[in-house]
């Protein structure tokens, strides 16, 4: 069944028609204006995080339908009380900076708090 709406025509070389339509297949995407209708909202989505002040050096990591269902699954049940953007982000923070490190710093932290004190 073909939806209603206005119909665009744009010109694409060869080379990315191929490249389209490689990424198509990898990722069951069923036709061409199904993955051109996402990758202008994706662009657009993009562009209003950048305009949001989002951080132009991040990381985006794609994750599966199953990881992200896993995420949201643990968001919704109550496992957890951040989001699942948060979730994700803790964890990995926590292998970047392992917990023995957070210790020290906060360890360090205190001590320092304590010798200005002692210096008043």
């Amino acid at each position: 069944m073909a939806e209603e709406g206005t119909k665009v025509t744009i010109r694409m070389g060869l080379e990315e028609i191929q490249k389209m339509e490689d990424f198509m297949a990898d990722n069951d995407i069923g036709n061409r204006s199904d993955f051109i209708r996402e990758a202008i909202s994706s662009y657009i989505a993009d562009q209003k995080v950048k305009a949001a002040g989002g951080s132009e050096g991040g990381i985006f990591v794609h994750l599966t339908d199953e990881q992200l269902g896993i995420l949201k699954g643990i968001e919704m049940d109550g496992t957890c009380s951040i989001s699942a953007e948060e979730f994700a982000r803790k964890c990995i923070t926590d292998v970047i900076v392992p917990a023995e490190i957070q210790q020290e710093v906060i360890m360090r932290a205190v001590r320092a708090s304590q010798m200005a004190k002692n210096l008043k």
